[in-house]
């Protein structure tokens, strides 16, 4: 069954329309038909939504290959020369691949880590985009028997608790998925702590066509502008840098349920 099949099939479960499926995801009508259709297919970010909206799991909604896969990387075994992990004692582990274990032991320690390594793979074997490979892996990878395993998982637990930095003195920007010690240029630096002030940004927040547009009326004048605009999700963080003397607009792709932030010297890192 393709995914346009997927997604009529669950919206019928769910009880929706083409027209209220379309309202809940910020598609036109005509969108949702292309995709049930099989004439168009929705990005990585929509298929998360979709699955939110209508109640099913992600990879229900996600182009996996049948052949078996690395219970690390989410790599299949069929792919050229991809070797199988060993054991301690060298014998062959059938659940990983050679470059996520070797010798008993995993190459790598935290799946931020894994997910970084492979998007060139990725995106070289599917023609995503980087950012859909790191949001089709981060969809994936913590299903998979490695992370399941492991209590702390990064993409649902840490990106909950990131935090930006900003350097006073190159402005340089930094987000972290956790605690961290952070310096630049010889200092260190404190988290940034977010505030909710309707008053502070004059913001207006749109979505439409798969994307989420975000307009502040700021002078962004060279001695008070915004540093920077961004969505934080439960599995992705995009960040926005903005400079002097430019409009403050800025456009992210859907990717779900998210928080909106924007910085400036005068107002501080704001929610929107």
């Amino acid at each position: 069954m393709g995914v346009g099949e997927k997604i009529q099939s669950a919206r019928r479960r769910a009880g929706l329309t083409q027209e209220q499926l379309a309202a809940k995801v910020y598609v036109t009508r005509q969108a949702v038909s292309r995709w049930e259709t099989g004439e168009s297919e929705p990005g990585i970010d929509m298929r998360k939504l979709l699955a939110r909206v209508l109640d099913v799991p992600v990879l229900e909604l996600l182009d996996l290959p049948d052949a078996p896969a690395c219970q690390c990387c989410g790599t299949p075994f069929d792919v050229p020369n991809m070797p199988f992990g060993t054991n301690a004692d060298g014998t062959e582990n059938p659940d990983y691949c050679g470059w996520c274990y070797q010798n008993g032991e995993f190459t790598g320690q935290g799946l931020d880590e894994i997910i970084e390594r492979n998007v060139p793979y990725l995106v070289e074997a599917t023609g995503y985009s980087a950012e859909e490979a790191v949001s089709f892996m981060g969809a994936v990878m913590p299903t998979l028997k490695r992370w399941r395993e492991v209590e702390n998982r990064n993409v649902a637990a840490n990106l909950k608790r990131g935090a930006f930095y900003v350097c006073p003195d190159c402005a340089n920007v930094v987000w972290s998925s956790g605690e961290a010690a952070v310096s630049c240029c010889g200092g260190a630096l404190e988290p940034l702590a977010p505030k909710r002030d309707d008053s502070a940004l004059d913001a207006v927040v749109e979505v439409s066509d798969g994307c989420q547009r975000v307009s502040i009326a700021h002078p962004m004048t060279k001695d008070n502008h915004l540093l920077f605009v961004a969505a934080a999700g439960d599995d992705l963080v995009r960040i926005k840098r903005l400079y002097p003397e430019q409009e403050a607009r800025v456009e992210f792709p859907l990717q779900g349920p998210c928080k909106l932030y924007a910085y400036g010297r005068g107002c501080g890192l704001v929610q929107l």
